[in-house]
């Protein structure tokens, strides 16, 4: 009986997809749409934004394109010298070991510096991918810096047929748009991570917060969902201050900003927002979920000692301190920006005058108001 072997693997070239740097004029009629995302990709890149935002926004603008069940942004890092994964969208595992050691798709678009279009039972290695993705299809398509491939867009789709060559084309020039934008954003990744971060809590400033809740509300906006924006105090924070000294203060302001960002999510931003109030963005949250996250932040903070002596000092000082919080959902309580702080302001407020120590949601606030 003559032996089985197992077939060769066809090449990569096979599924690298021949693309333009312009598009078809039967395309542009067919999908003006698409090529409108496309325009407005080119007016937004004369922002000023971190890199992490820059591949949030192509992530997202993607989508707008294409329809995609999971999808990952890679891109360069410096200093592991490796490919990470900057953005997610539905994946299945929040490891980021477990799919980075599967990955060879940034090294497949690297080295051919094209879109990548492949499917189940076409190569091994893509297959034990697409296997975990719970996808039948994958699109990939390169990041260029300065004509290097430092990164790829990478949408999983359920069926064999979930892309098409001109899906591929259009995410192309979807690239190319973006080469400048991420040039400049790679180019200060560094000095606009210095520049966005508080020096003294580690945590983003006042100026990335606004940034990313425009970006956040336009997305939410786009899709129908729901975001929270938590405004946070330490109650009686000047009392501690004249007690204790700055020094203790500041100590006390790193150890809760520690506390509040123990268990964010990825996505969540929390930022310094002066003094000693903080602010949370909660992206794809809904009132309940909100209300759990700041019960548990007050509860963490409240439960918690905080170390206020002398670092050489032989007595161990300690203060009980706790925190008010605000809570104002998007779009049910406001739709805009400046309401949004306004509302979150409020209810922070409104737990102040309560007593501290506890969590106002801004539909409490309204409802009263109504009542009466």
């Amino acid at each position: 009986m003559a032996s089985q072997t197992t077939p060769e693997p066809e090449p990569l070239e096979r599924f690298a997809v021949e693309v333009f740097s312009e598009l078809k004029e039967e395309t542009i009629g067919r999908r003006a749409r698409e090529v409108n995302v496309l325009l407005r990709m080119s007016m937004l890149a004369g922002l000023e934004m971190e890199l992490p935002s820059t591949l949030n926004l192509i992530c997202d603008l993607a989508g707008e394109i294409v329809t995609f069940s999971r999808g990952a942004v890679y891109f360069w890092d410096e200093d592991a010298e490796v490919m990470h994964v900057r953005v997610t969208r539905n994946l299945p595992d929040p490891d980021e070991e477990s799919y980075t050691r599967a990955n060879v798709l940034n090294y497949w678009s690297a080295k051919l510096g094209r879109p990548l279009l492949l499917t189940r039972h076409c190569q091994p290695q893509a297959d034990v991918l697409l296997a975990y993705m719970e996808s039948a299809s994958v699109l990939v398509v390169p990041l260029f810096v300065r004509n290097r491939v430092l990164g790829s867009l990478q949408l999983f789709g359920e069926r064999t047929d979930s892309f098409s060559r001109e899906d591929a084309q259009l995410l192309w020039i979807l690239s190319l748009v973006a080469e400048s934008m991420l040039a400049r954003d790679y180019s200060n990744e560094t000095l606009l991570r210095f520049a966005f971060t508080d020096f003294l809590t580690g945590l983003k400033t006042r100026g990335y917060f606004e940034q990313q809740l425009d970006l956040e509300l336009a997305r939410a906006d786009r899709r129908g969902t729901q975001l929270a924006v938590l405004m946070i105090d330490i109650d009686y924070f000047k009392r501690l201050n004249d007690t204790h000294g700055h020094h203790a203060g500041d100590v006390v302001l790193r150890d809760v900003a520690a506390l509040l960002t123990r268990d964010l999510r990825e996505v969540d931003t929390a930022a310094r927002y002066g003094g000693e109030e903080f602010i949370l963005l909660l992206p794809e949250t809904d009132i309940q979920g909100a209300k759990l996250v700041a019960q548990r932040l007050r509860s963490s903070i409240d439960l918690a000692n905080f170390f206020t002596g002398a670092r050489n000092s032989s007595v161990d000082e300690t203060e009980h301190v706790t925190i008010s919080v605000g809570v104002v959902m998007f779009p049910a309580e406001a739709r805009f920006k400046r309401d949004l702080l306004e509302a979150a302001d409020a209810a922070l407020y409104e737990a102040k005058a309560r007593g501290r120590n506890r969590v106002v949601l801004y539909s409490e606030i309204k409802t009263e108001k109504e009542a009466s």
